[in-house]
């Protein structure tokens, strides 16, 4: 495999794995655990271990920032590594400059605080930053499912897309109208999210499985030799 390719696949594969950090909650904050409130919680500035989570968020946006931008300026589909991108630089901000101050589902306090926005900037753009994390995630999500070829790939792609889908839909029909299942459904969106970056990195390793310029630079067109009789 080409360095070209192999370096934006590593990073988005480790950016894969960072961004499960939430997966240590019952570890290192009990009190939030893996259904309870955001995940965003967990790096929260007052709650315990903080600066993993945030370092977590941090460290998955800037791998997938850079490799966004490497490869939406060699590779198509661009609409998808530039929604990489997106999502790479809102989930820096996320981790690193609009983390939240406090817990608003585990703390009274800070919910009141919340709701008549007398908490810091930081906290009161953390919804920006992640809604735009997100909208990167699924425009990026839709793009790469629009152009794989291999059927084995395309359904992956699909059921990601659905889990990503019904985890953002669910999650903000809970912040509308909470029952107690809002960190259960944004958990569900998270592994959505998780799953893309894997999804973007295997692309990322084999161009050929997309279409028009996605082919490699020897003019194959070829599918992913998935499941294909006579290919390794």
């Amino acid at each position: 495999m080409r360095l070209s390719r192999a370096l934006p696949a590593a990073a988005l594969a480790v950016a894969a794995v960072l961004y499960a950090s939430w997966l240590l909650g019952p570890l290192l904050n009990p009190a939030l655990g893996l259904t309870t409130g955001y995940a965003s919680e967990l790096a929260a500035r007052d709650q315990p271990y903080h600066l993993v989570f945030g370092l977590g968020d941090v460290l998955t946006g800037l791998l997938a920032a850079t490799a966004g931008v490497l490869l939406a300026v060699r590779r198509a589909p661009r609409v998808a590594w530039w929604g990489l991108a997106v999502f790479g630089v809102a989930t820096v901000f996320d981790g690193g400059f609009t983390s939240m101050d406090c817990s608003p589902t585990r703390e009274a306090r800070c919910d009141r605080l919340e709701r008549v926005g007398g908490l810091s900037w930081r906290h009161e753009l953390h919804t920006v930053s992640s809604a735009l994390a997100v909208a990167g995630g699924v425009v990026s999500l839709i793009a790469l499912v629009a152009v794989l070829r291999a059927p084995v790939w395309r359904r992956v792609g699909v059921v990601l897309a659905l889990v990503l889908l019904v985890g953002t839909v669910t999650t903000l029909l809970e912040v509308a109208g909470p029952d107690g299942a809002l960190g259960a459904w944004q958990r569900v969106q998270l592994v959505g999210l998780s799953g893309w970056l894997l999804l973007a990195a295997a692309v990322a390793a084999r161009p050929d499985a997309v279409t028009g310029d996605g082919r490699t630079g020897s003019g194959r067109s070829g599918g992913w030799p998935v499941g294909r009789p006579g290919h390794g």
